[in-house]
C-alpha cells in the first residue's frame, strides 16, 4: 500500500476518505430518503412558489413565505450532494423555522458538475441572488435584507457567491447581509488532490477564483461558520481554519460546532427552533 504523504499527513486512500463523506457516514442513502420525505411533508403542508431564475430548465427556485408577510427576511439556501446530486426537493425541511420567525425561504436549484462547469454552477447560484435581490418584493420579502445559506457542497458555492462584485450587475455590494456556510471547503486545493478530482475539472485561476479562503477581503458581510463532530477530519479542518481566517478580517459572526452524528444529518437540526444551528441563524439574520 502507497504511503507517500500527499496533503499534509494524508496518503492518498487517506484524503480521498478525508474528502469522501459516504465513507464516514456508510448509511447516507437512508438518511437522504428520510430527508426527502421531511420535505415532501412540508411541501405539501405549505406548497411554495415556484419560480425560474435563470436559462436553464434547473435554475429553478421554491418560496416559502409566512402569510400576510411584506418586507420579511430572505434566506436563500444551496443544497449539498458533492457538486453531483443533490434537489432543492431537499432543501425544504428548514422552511418552517424559518418562516416561524417571520423570514422567507428560497431553496434553489443549479445544474450538477456533470453537466455544465464548476464556474458555471457558482454563476448559476450568483444569479439566484440576483433574482432575488430584484424580485424580492413580489414574494413579500426585504430586497435590503437577504440572508445566505448552505450545506456542504452548497456552503462552498456559497461562500464563492460571498466573493462577488455585484457592482458590476448593477446591485449593492451588500446585497448580501450575512451567510450560514455549514460543513464547506472553503479552498479546493486538498479536494482537487483527492478522488474528486476525477469529475472537478478546472484550471489554477478557476481554482484559486472557487477558493474563498484565498479572498477573504473580498467578503464583505457577517459569516457564521458550522461544521459537525461527525464530519470528515478534512471538513472539520477546513472549517476551523476558514472560521479563523474570517476571524481575523473582522468577518465572523459566529463558529459552531454542531453535536449531530454525522454529516448529512447535521444541517436537520435547521428543522427545530431552538437547536444550536438555528440559533446561529436566528442571530445572523436578527430574527
Amino acid at each position: 500500500m502507497p504511503t507517500d504523504k500527499v496533503f499534509l499527513d494524508y496518503t492518498q486512500e487517506q484524503l480521498d476518505q478525508a474528502y469522501d463523506q459516504l465513507y464516514w457516514a456508510p448509511q447516507r442513502d437512508a438518511i437522504q430518503a428520510e430527508i426527502r420525505k421531511a420535505c415532501e411533508a412540508v411541501r405539501r403542508a405549505t406548497p411554495p412558489r415556484t419560480e425560474r431564475y435563470g436559462k436553464s430548465d434547473m435554475q429553478l427556485l421554491d418560496i416559502f413565505t409566512p402569510a400576510g408577510v411584506a418586507n420579511a427576511p430572505v434566506l436563500v439556501f444551496l443544497h449539498g450532494g458533492a457538486w453531483l446530486r443533490g434537489s432543492r426537493l431537499d432543501v425544504a425541511y428548514p422552511a418552517p423555522t424559518v418562516t416561524g420567525r417571520g423570514a422567507a425561504f428560497l431553496a434553489a436549484d443549479f445544474n450538477n458538475v456533470s453537466e455544465v462547469s464548476l464556474p458555471a454552477m457558482i454563476e448559476q447560484c450568483r444569479e439566484a441572488i440576483d433574482w432575488t435581490a430584484r424580485n424580492a418584493t413580489s414574494f413579500g420579502g426585504d430586497p435590503n435584507r437577504i440572508y445566505l445559506a448552505g450545506h456542504s457542497s452548497g456552503a462552498h458555492l456559497a461562500g464563492c457567491v460571498l466573493l462577488t462584485d455585484w457592482a458590476v450587475r448593477g446591485l449593492p455590494e451588500d446585497v448580501i447581509k450575512g451567510a450560514l456556510l455549514i460543513s464547506g471547503m472553503y479552498d479546493l486545493h486538498a479536494p482537487l488532490l483527492s478522488a474528486r478530482s476525477t469529475y472537478v475539472k478546472i484550471t489554477p485561476e478557476e481554482e484559486a477564483a472557487a477558493s474563498a479562503m484565498r479572498q477573504l477581503g473580498r467578503i464583505r458581510c457577517p459569516v457564521a461558520v458550522a461544521w459537525s463532530v461527525g464530519d470528515s477530519p478534512e471538513f472539520r479542518r477546513q472549517s476551523r481554519v476558514f472560521a479563523a481566517g474570517l476571524q481575523g478580517m473582522g468577518r465572523l459572526a459566529s463558529r459552531t460546532e454542531v453535536f449531530s452524528p454525522n454529516h448529512f444529518e447535521e444541517p436537520r437540526q435547521l428543522e427545530r427552533p431552538d437547536s444550536e444551528l438555528s440559533r446561529a441563524l436566528f442571530s445572523l439574520m436578527n430574527i
